[in-house]
């Protein structure tokens, strides 16, 4: 499992690719390809090359799109396969704004 990202050229945008399998055992390795700290207006989290197994991968997924969130950045979630999707779909609240506001406490 790795992560590479991207700046463009305009430096307002990067973008971070997922390659590999991400599951309990290399979610924290995955939340550590980040850097959270970086200030920018957006991010892209490509998941061409990745397959997220299990809660354990997509509650790092989770905690990745939060924390960006939480610091005011616009973040994409893109290309998900077919299997990666139904368990983010299932057990990930990045993307339902009703579960975000039990996650966050407000």
């Amino acid at each position: 499992m790795a992560v590479t990202s991207e700046l463009n050229e305009a430096g307002s945008e990067r973008t971070y690719k997922v390659f590999g399998e991400v599951f309990f055992r290399s979610a924290d390795m995955f939340v550590r390809g980040f850097d959270l700290k970086e200030k920018l207006p957006k991010v892209t989290i490509d998941l061409t090359h990745a397959h997220f197994w299990d809660i354990t991968s997509v509650a790092a997924l989770d905690k990745v799109v939060l924390k960006f969130r939480k610091e005011g950045i616009e973040v994409n979630v893109i290309n998900m396969n077919k299997a990666t999707t139904t368990i983010v779909d299932d057990f990930g609240v990045h993307h339902k704004p009703e579960e975000i506001t039990q996650v966050m406490g407000h």
